[in-house]
């Protein structure tokens, strides 16, 4: 994966935790399957230690006395949180009291030693913008379009999070906890974090346009149609999955994956290959961008399990992109991973998942 675009005056930002009660060992081994499910670069794996490059920038770990110590470097302030977070998130599995008294370097310990200067400050990857208009477009989606900072986002880092609270309650925003990771409202305050691709930018306007696809039933759907302009919502991110493609691609993407497609295109002028595209009725309008070297098929929803198989079959060193319901991508992923392919050379992910059957 590559880091997504930064400044070139930004300097380097790292930071560096002990983990006296973490075996490198252990950690060491936990690493290896991390990196090895999230298709990340094992830049170093030796007993003086391990580091993964990531599309935020480097994490790495390393014995120190009876424990380990981890490392985390990026360009970007907001890299940095998205670095913390993952590596409190993973620890917490194996080590959730070592992942609860992780102390950054980094860290400004504030009047009370709690870790950091402000308790009610948000965190580096989260921004407050407001709601600054929605256009019902005639293909099934609804382009929202939110003001406020966007300096952050590049050509390559297209995804993001919203931070929708609940109706009717003061929204509760998100902090950084004593351990450096962010801290998520609970309870009747929890906030809806779906994900959406940041479909435009200007940055010289501070506007952040995102298509969302009208799945009646959805929150952020119903969110988008009830909210007056200037509510505030959180924005997270910009997060993984970059634009860019080398080689010729094989992409499958549903009604939801359509806006993340789009930006591929227009991303990469020279593409070639094959994109198919699962959706039906209005869905079919969805205003794609040219794309001269690629042939668009357009299929029924339902096919793009077999679909997928039959192109991982018939070309098996191609770029595969796809993005649709979780079952669906969890199969191809496996299958994929299968073929024992080189690593960069895909991005699979789940968009959405199908409700279970009543029982």
């Amino acid at each position: 994966m590559s880091i997504p675009q930064h400044r070139p005056d930004d300097a380097l930002r790292e930071a560096r935790a002990p983990l006296p009660q973490v075996p490198f060992d252990a950690l060491r081994g936990m690493v290896r399957l991390w990196a090895a499910e999230h298709d990340l670069t094992v830049e170093q794996d030796a007993a003086a230690g391990i580091a993964l490059r990531t599309a935020y920038g480097q994490i790495a770990f390393a014995p120190d006395g009876r424990g380990a110590v981890a490392h985390v470097a990026t360009p970007r302030l907001d890299f940095l949180q998205a670095l913390r977070d993952s590596v409190v998130g993973h620890l917490s599995h194996a080590w959730p009291e070592a992942a609860r008294g992780l102390r950054w370097s980094d860290a400004d310990p504030g009047a009370d030693g709690a870790g950091a200067a402000d308790p009610d400050a948000l965190p580096d990857n989260v921004r407050l913008m407001t709601l600054a208009g929605v256009e019902v477009l005639d293909c099934g989606f609804l382009r929202v379009t939110l003001a406020g900072d966007v300096t952050r986002f590049s050509d390559d880092a297209i995804h993001f999070r919203l931070g929708i609270p609940p109706v009717g309650r003061a929204p509760c925003w998100p902090r950084i906890g004593a351990n450096g990771a962010t801290v998520w409202p609970t309870g009747a305050d929890t906030l809806h974090l779906p994900v959406y691709t940041a479909r435009y930018i200007d940055r010289a306007a501070g506007r952040l346009v995102f298509d969302l696809f009208a799945h009646e039933g959805g929150r952020a759907l119903a969110w988008a149609r009830s909210m007056a302009r200037g509510v505030e919502v959180a924005v997270i991110g910009p997060g993984g999955g970059t634009a860019q493609i080398t080689g010729e691609i094989r992409g499958f993407a549903d009604e939801t994956a359509f806006p993340a497609i789009a930006r591929v295109i227009e991303r990469n002028p020279d593409l070639t290959g094959e994109i198919c595209l699962f959706g039906s009725g209005a869905a079919r309008r969805y205003p794609m961008p040219p794309a001269p070297g690629v042939t668009m098929r357009w299929y029924d929803p339902e096919e793009m399990g077999t679909r997928a198989a039959a192109a991982l079959a018939a070309a098996p060193d191609a770029w595969f992109w796809l993005a649709g319901e979780r079952t669906c991508s969890q199969d191809f992923r496996r299958a994929y991973k299968a073929t024992e392919p080189p690593q960069g050379r895909s991005y699979i992910a789940a968009y959405w998942q199908r409700a279970a059957a009543p029982v």
